[in-house]
């Protein structure tokens, strides 16, 4: 199971009696995901976003470097037919079990749990940030479920702020315990 998928699996299987918020790094931003956290009840979720490369989603490349908090809807769709109709929309690689067991390892698979077609809404917040120990400014763009009426953009710097100490202290602890090139296939060993 990969980090998003692991995600999805603890947004499903959290039982919380009141409205939370799920802070996450870039790394996990994908239109599953969005659209789980959109779905499920009381979920709220901030994920910092990539901005320039590859990975990034194309309409948030192209925001100016300006703050700007705009609610945007991208059509996803896992049907090659539809999205040639529509280059527009997003075509998400997932794969169909039904034909295939293995991929080549250069295909790049994405999970997708909804219907073929899905418009998936959210909140894309760009927000310019202060480095106070390099005296430097940068961007950083956040999609969220939030509403812009109980968030603003400055109550969104805050939440952007409270991932950053969290980001800090893992940094901390995987230095501590020696673990900054650890990797595993392993089950036993992920889960320490």
């Amino acid at each position: 199971m990969d980090e998003r998928s692991a995600a999805v699996h603890m947004l499903q299987t959290l039982r919380l009696q009141h409205r939370y918020i799920v802070l996450m790094d870039r790394g996990y931003e994908s239109f599953n995901l969005f659209e789980h956290g959109n779905r499920l009840p009381d979920c709220n979720y901030v994920i910092r976003l990539r901005t320039k490369d590859k990975g990034a989603i194309r309409e948030i490349s192209a925001l100016p470097d300006q703050e700007c908090d705009l609610e945007m809807t991208f059509n996803i769709t896992n049907s090659a037919k539809q999205k040639k109709l529509h280059p527009e929309y997003h075509k998400i690689n997932a794969p169909n079990r039904r034909y295939k067991d293995k991929y080549s390892p250069k295909y790049r698979t994405a999970h997708w749990d909804f219907e073929s077609f899905c418009p998936v809404h959210c909140r894309i917040v760009k927000l310019k940030l202060n480095d106070p120990q390099s005296g430097s400014t940068k961007w950083e763009v956040l999609a969220t479920n939030l509403s812009s009426n109980d968030f603003p953009l400055s109550e969104m710097k805050k939440l952007y702020h409270l991932r950053w100490d969290i980001e800090s202290s893992f940094r901390k602890l995987k230095y501590d315990l020696g673990a900054v090139c650890f990797h595993s296939k392993k089950p036993a060993f992920q889960e320490i």
